[in-house]
């Protein structure tokens, strides 16, 4: 399974950009973004817009390119079976060796080793770092010298070769981890990180903006661009006349600017809390689907870009399944599914069960975020017409107790997928986050289904391509029947770049936008 790259976003329409860059100096490029990252430094937040920022600063074993393909950065090559730098070994388990590529630096000069990637490895398995949680599969890594970087795999894992291993200067921050590992993620090093890729922090103005030099010997090339700066925004209104050159607002351009559409990993839906009672039954989250018209909801909450989901992986991604079961809009099925589960119309409409209880579910969204406010209202108000009563909370802490897992029955957000995950980190019943297992999986919804589970498990450790193609495509089959979220759509971000600035190809996963800023360049 590639590791789940997991991390809400937030996109919103309607601001019109009215700078030129000839305001600027062609020696800087204005990347503007929604919102502004929690912290920097990889593993330290899932949210997308650290994910962009990130990619300027650090650079993993193993990039991906604008086809989705991944090709070497920090590792001089790609392990395969066929190099041997891949191994399979006795009891289903694996090695796999990477050399590091000579001339990574840190920022103050330091060489990248391998075993800083050991050490990062290391942040992540300590839950008080509050760094995400590395892939349980790997057994232990180690560094038997400074160029060599070896990762032990207790079971079979897919794609093991190309996981995104990540670094930290362990020279930097081991002193402070041994003594005091939450200081890791809240120090000084979280404020002004320093990375090993091809720019530099100068500055982060909070609610402002992030300053970048580049590196003037970095081992990729020299950046053509000399300054970088990431604008944050908390809407697509605040652009107003703000000088963008790279706009992922989704705020409208002028003729200075092209249109690129991000075809995006981006899964945006409503989690169901499933060991509520009310929705326990699948007739009732069938209900709930059924219920809604989400080609209305999306024009007229402005997800304009967006195409309708109706399984949970995305059409561009390699293990989607297009032969689904779909759920149009069918209230008739809804009240017919819902009085089959036990619920009936109460005197003032609302559906209720033979003990009396009302199907009133309360339903909670990321705070402050338009289009998402907007799409409560209208789910609510369909809802409402077959029966069932819904009512926003939408607490500041939304993550948190997300989770968690302390929301009542509804949750919307997004997952931004990796391009080789299963989704075993989402939907296995051994990654429901409680107390016992520190919160630390990202199975929000407490999904337990033996067979889901069971598959999750074979495509995971599955290494042909074809076999593991028709593993998923079962999965989707299961998940589409039980429903455990709601599908809303996938989200294809739209991007305005200036005409003048080449190279910018992003693509929809976190970093994905800048995944490649070392190559971009002005031109007349």
């Amino acid at each position: 399974m590639g590791r789940l790259l997991a991390v809400l976003c937030a996109a919103a329409l309607g601001a019109t950009l009215t700078a030129t860059a000839s305001a600027q100096p062609r020696d800087t490029v204005i990347v503007g973004l929604l919102g502004e990252p929690d912290h920097l430094g990889p593993g330290f937040s899932q949210l997308a817009v650290a994910g962009h920022v990130n990619a300027a600063l650090f650079v993993g074993l193993i990039g991906l390119n604008a086809d989705l393909q991944a090709y070497p950065r920090v590792a001089a090559e790609i392990p395969t079976l066929e190099n041997g730098q891949w191994r399979l070994l006795p009891n289903n388990e694996m090695e796999v060796t990477y050399k590091i590529r000579p001339g990574f630096k840190w920022h103050d000069g330091t060489p990248v080793t391998a075993g800083d990637a050991v050490f990062a490895w290391e942040v992540a398995r300590e839950p008080r770092t509050g760094a995400i949680a590395p892939d349980p599969g790997i057994s232990v890594m180690t560094a038997p010298d400074p160029a060599t970087l070896v990762v032990r795999w207790r079971e079979r894992r897919a794609q093991a070769n190309i996981h995104a291993h990540a670094f930290l200067p362990r020279h930097l921050l081991e002193a402070q981890f041994r003594e005091n590992p939450a200081g890791i993620r809240t120090g000084a090093f979280a404020q002004r990180p320093i990375g090993n890729g091809p720019y530099r922090l100068v500055e982060w103005v909070r609610g402002r903006h992030v300053r970048m030099h580049a590196v003037e010997d970095y081992v990729e090339g020299r950046p053509a661009i000399p300054t970088l700066i990431f604008r944050f925004f908390p809407s697509a209104a605040a652009v107003g006349g703000e000088e963008v050159h790279v706009n992922f607002t989704g705020a409208g351009g002028g003729p200075q600017f092209e249109s690129v559409t991000v075809l995006g990993l981006v899964f945006e839906h409503i989690a169901i809390n499933l060991d509520s009672p009310l929705v326990r039954d699948r007739r009732v989250r069938q209900a709930l689907l059924h219920a809604v018209d989400r080609e209305a909801i999306r024009h007229q909450a402005g997800w304009v870009t967006e195409e309708v989901a109706h399984t949970w992986l995305p059409p561009r991604h390699p293990l989607h399944n297009p032969a689904v079961r779909r759920y149009g809009h069918d209230p008739e099925s809804s009240r017919r599914l819902l009085a089959e589960a036990g619920w009936t119309p109460g005197p003032d409409g609302i559906v209720r069960n033979a003990a009396g209880e009302r199907l009133e579910l309360v339903f909670m969204t990321t705070p402050g975020d338009s289009r998402r406010e907007r799409t409560q209202d209208l789910l609510i108000t369909q809802w409402r017409a077959v029966g069932i009563a819904a009512r926003k909370d939408n607490p500041a802490n939304f993550f948190e107790v997300l989770g968690r897992r302390q929301f009542g029955h509804l949750a919307m957000f997004a997952w931004v997928l990796g391009p080789f995950s299963t989704g075993w980190d989402i939907w296995h019943s051994s990654r429901i986050p409680a107390e016992a297992n520190r919160f630390q999986g990202v199975n929000y919804y407490g999904w337990r289904h033996s067979e889901n589970d069971r598959v999750l498990d074979q495509a995971g450790q599955e290494l042909s391509d074809a076999r593991r193609v028709e593993l998923m495509r079962r999965q989707q089959e299961i998940w589409t029947e039980e429903l455990p979220a709601i599908p809303l759509w996938f989200r294809n971000t739209p991007a305005l770049v200036h005409r003048n600035l080449h190279g910018v190809r992003p693509i929809g996963i976190p970093g994905g936008f800048t995944w490649n800023v070392h190559l971009w360049t002005w031109r007349p």
